[in-house]
């Protein structure tokens, strides 16, 4: 223990945390000397501290020759003690290899001991499995001889369940078929097996069409035992002759020709089937739920029929348009059946999803022939074989020792399969090729009914509050009726979605004929200046300038049934996606649709818009024509609005009575946008179109203007346009025809802030507007040579350039006027005004935003503002003037 702890002390001083400077790992030697004398005078303790380290040394040398001294006598003794250690793993190696050595004699010993009782085991085995062997045997031949007599009397349930048992020591002696004995055994068991079926298939021949006794019906029962204990073959062979037996009467009752192919008896077919399976219920009771006889009775029938009804429709193919009825009705009868037959065999649904216990899968060949109704008449073996072709082995397979368990399941899963057969769809897609007649009537019956909905259309609101056209109300309840119709009685397949494209159709069609009531608006219309172009039947309509009275609002009732039935092309489309079956029929209907009908009907709102607008223009034409024979330079006062002003608001007031409560909310807007567009532009043409205005004249003009703007805000409030509308309205109606009496109140300014007025009111206008701003201004020359060359100044030209002769000769002024004339010599085309010297920088292509820019930075801006609201100051005391006083004033003459 001492010298444990002796041992580890170095290390646990190596461990411990040291104080001494001396210790530390980044020991600084000259730090450390500077530190213990910082001065000379320190110098003095340098002996005692070189005496204090010495003996410091000493004691660590003297650690470290202890602790060596101390390893080497550890190391010794842990060297002897690795010795002792060997020589003790020697002695157990030679025990362990004695021990062995014993081991293998008694295991010698043991197998000398047991080896006869190991060939008295043998030997015990094999005269059991003989004794076993042979007592199967004669169990074998004795159930040979009672299966026998069994068949031989006639007894089924007895011979049935002595056939299991044969088969089932049949199985045992498998191997031992080359014994002559064994194979003469099975010779006889193929044999019976042979008569038994042959017996089984006699018996189930001789039914027929009269019910049998009980006691018959008893003995079938016990032969289909029989028949199950001689496997599936047997059983499909016994199944496919009782189907084809009962389809054979059908065969003969239904053909396709005579009384009974014509299609409106084709639910005849089906209440036979129905009547058959009600009236012989006793007998298919006999044979057991698993083989499941009566669907697949009903399945060869389905085939049959479908393929008896493709005959019928082939060589009916060129009557069918005059049998449309008829046709419907074969279908409809059709999808009743199959409706019938997948609730009487088809499993509901498993409630709640994935915790009901699902059926075996089937194999994959199982899989890709689940319909069972692919080959038309096919027999009934054919068709169970399809089910149980991946679910069932061979019969040599189960006499190669399957278990009976997992026959039995193979068994369970193939009457799974059979159970699983699908009947929607078993016969009606045999109509799919010939419902495009049903298609093509139903669109002449809604072409037929269109006529009739619009000879008899009022033209006018469906209902007070309901801007709706009668027709178009009509027209979508017809359509509902044929949609319903079409999923209750024909299908939800193709047919539908061709049903859809006709509907589409037809809304197309009534958009065109709605159309053909639209006036027609060509070049300068409320469209933009755009030509609505559209094939329209019959006449051509009235001329938008002659609108009659009512005509707008016919006009507004057109556009919110097109908006309507836009809406319900829309609905349409998705109520059809919804419906189709499968669903990827519906793939790219909605846009199809909506590129249809869907584009016509906005081609005829568009076209309405513009027949609207322009009709409002053609009147506000006429009082804008009025304007532009007023003589606006002779005025010399300001009083009331023109005569024009309330001609124009009086069809804007009109317009707004009108198409208010026609017109949706957003519609109306939009009328009211284009409208204002149009006036604002042709308002602008018109003001630029007069010879010249004076002061009085450009004052009364801007009334005027003010007047127009607060109709247009009157004519949408008086068509119900809500308040955050209207206000947003009446802003951009400010907008729109504020650049109008921008140009009158810079033409109504003095001459000495014309340059500043203009750059103030107008900083995005291009200098051609000054031109013809100064043209109605009509400056004498003295005057408009300072006017241009301040102008000039403002665009940072040193000098005026001198006009060109193509310049003079594009003057578009009077020649009867030198204060004019002297204009036209000065002409300042755009080019000339936005060019520089050849040396001067400026560039010809600056636009009216640099343009803008620069003007903000000149110092006389606020000047030309000052000066704009001194002339409106002016403008509006003028106005407040007594109509003496406004005649004391003078304006400014040209030279003449």
């Amino acid at each position: 223990m001492a010298d444990t702890a002796v041992s580890s002390s170095p290390r646990e001083l190596a461990q411990a945390p040291s104080e001494d400077p001396l210790d530390r790992p980044d020991f600084d030697v000259t730090a450390y000397v500077n530190r213990l004398f910082p001065t000379e005078e320190s110098l003095s303790g340098l002996d005692p501290l070189v005496a204090s380290l010495q003996h410091r040394i000493s004691r660590v040398d003297a650690g470290i020759l202890a602790s060596v001294r101390q390893q080497s006598r550890v190391g010794g003794r842990a060297r002897a003690d690795l010795a002792a250690a060997r020589a003790d793993v020697a002695a157990l190696c030679a025990r362990v290899a004695a021990i062995r050595s014993q081991a293998a004699a008694s295991e010698a010993l043991v197998q000398h001991i047991c080896r006869d009782i190991r060939r008295l085991d043998a030997a015990k085995r094999h005269l059991t499995a003989t004794i076993s062997s042979l007592r199967r045997l004669g169990m074998l031949m004795a159930a040979l001889d009672a299966l026998q007599a069994a068949v031989e009397r006639g007894d089924y349930a007895e011979a049935g369940n002595l056939l299991e048992a044969v088969q089932a020591l049949a199985a045992h002696f498998a191997a031992y078929a080359h014994v002559p004995r064994v194979a003469e055994l099975r010779g006889r068991l193929g044999a019976l097996e042979a008569s038994a079926r042959g017996r089984a298939l006699r018996e189930f021949e001789a039914l027929g069409e009269a019910l049998p006794p009980p006691a018959t019906l008893e003995r079938l029962r016990a032969c289909c035992g029989l028949v199950a204990a001689l496997g599936y073959q047997v059983r499909d062979e016994l199944i496919d002759a009782v189907c084809r037996r009962e389809t054979g009467v059908y065969t003969q009752i239904f053909g396709i020709t005579g009384e009974t192919a014509r299609l409106e008896r084709t639910v005849n077919r089906y209440k036979w089937l129905l009547k058959r399976l009600d009236a012989r219920r006793e007998v298919w009771a006999v044979f057991p739920p698993a083989w499941h006889v009566t669907q697949l009775l009903c399945v060869m029938f389905c085939n049959i029929t479908k393929t008896a009804l493709a005959e019928i429709l082939d060589l009916k193919s060129g009557e069918l348009e005059s049998q449309v009825d008829a046709l419907v009705k074969a279908v409809e009868a059709t999808n009743i059946f199959e409706a019938e037959m997948a609730r009487r065999f088809e499993p509901p649904p498993p409630a709640g999803g994935g915790g009901a216990e699902r059926a075996p899968s089937p194999g994959p060949r199982a899989r890709s022939e689940d319909d069972g109704m692919r080959d038309d008449a096919a027999p009934a073996r054919e068709v169970r074989e399809r089910y149980e072709r991946a679910a069932l082995e061979r019969r040599a397979a189960a006499e190669r020792g399957a278990s009976p368990d997992r026959v039995a399941a193979r068994e369970d899963a193939a009457s799974a399969a059979v159970a699983r057969t699908r009947f929607r769809g078993a016969i009606s897609p045999v109509f799919a090729p010939y419902l495009g007649a049903y298609v093509a009537a139903v669109e002449r019956d809604l072409a037929w009914g269109l006529d009739r909905m619009l000879a008899g259309e009022s033209w006018e609101a469906l209902a007070p509050g309901t801007p709706l056209l009668r027709s178009a109300d009509e027209l979508v309840e017809a359509v509902r009726g044929e949609l319903r119709d079409c999923c209750a009685r024909v299908g939800r397949g193709a047919v539908l979605r061709d049903l859809a494209r006709a509907f589409a159709r037809t809304y197309s069609a009534y958009a065109a004929r709605l159309l053909a009531r639209v006036p027609r608006v060509a070049g300068g219309g409320g469209s933009g200046g755009s030509t609505i172009a559209v094939a329209r039947p019959g006449p051509p309509p009235t001329a938008v300038d002659g609108q009659a009275p009512g005509e707008a609002a016919r006009l507004a009732l057109i556009l919110a049934t097109a908006e309507r039935c836009g809406e319900m092309v829309a609905q349409l489309a998705r109520a059809v996606a919804n419906r189709l079956e499968p669903p990827d029929l519906a793939a790219g209907l909605e846009a199809e649709l909506e590129a249809g009908p869907g584009a016509d009907f906005a081609a005829l709102v568009a076209a309405c818009h513009a027949a609207l607008v322009a009709g409002v223009e053609a009147r506000l034409d006429a009082a804008l024509a009025a304007a532009a024979r007023l003589d606006w330079a002779a005025m010399d006062g300001a009083g009331d609005q023109s005569e024009y002003v309330g001609t124009a608001r009086g069809a804007l007031l009109e317009a707004g009575a009108a198409l208010g409560p026609v017109l949706p909310p957003n519609h109306l807007r939009f009328f009211a946008d284009k409208l204002l567009a149009a006036f604002a532009r042709r308002l602008a043409d018109n003001v630029f179109r007069a010879r010249r205005y004076s002061e009085m004249g450009s004052q009364q003009a801007r009334l005027d203007v003010e007047v127009i703007k607060h109709a247009f805000v009157d004519m949408a409030r008086e068509g119900g346009m809500e308040s955050a509308a209207l206000a947003a309205y009446a802003q951009a109606v400010g907008v729109e025809l504020g650049r109008a009496q921008s140009v009158l109140k810079v033409v109504g300014a003095p001459r000495e802030a014309l340059v500043d007025t203009f750059f103030e009111l107008m900083p995005d206008a291009s200098p051609s507007e000054f031109q013809r701003i100064v043209d109605l201004k009509g400056l004498r020359r003295t005057e408009l040579q300072s006017v241009l060359e301040e102008f000039n100044r403002r665009l940072g030209r040193a000098h005026f350039p001198a006009p060109t002769e193509e310049a003079a000769a594009s003057a578009s002024v009077p020649a009867d006027n030198d204060g004019v004339l002297g204009i036209a010599r000065r002409t300042i085309t755009f080019g000339q005004l936005g060019a520089g010297e050849r040396g001067g920088g400026a560039t010809p292509g600056r636009t009216a935003q640099e343009m803008a820019a620069r003007f903000k930075l000149n110092p006389n801006v606020q000047a030309a503002r000052a000066s704009a609201a001194a002339a409106s100051d002016s403008m509006r005391e003028t106005m407040g003037r007594t109509l003496g006083a406004m005649k004391s004033l003078r304006f400014m003459q040209r030279e003449g």
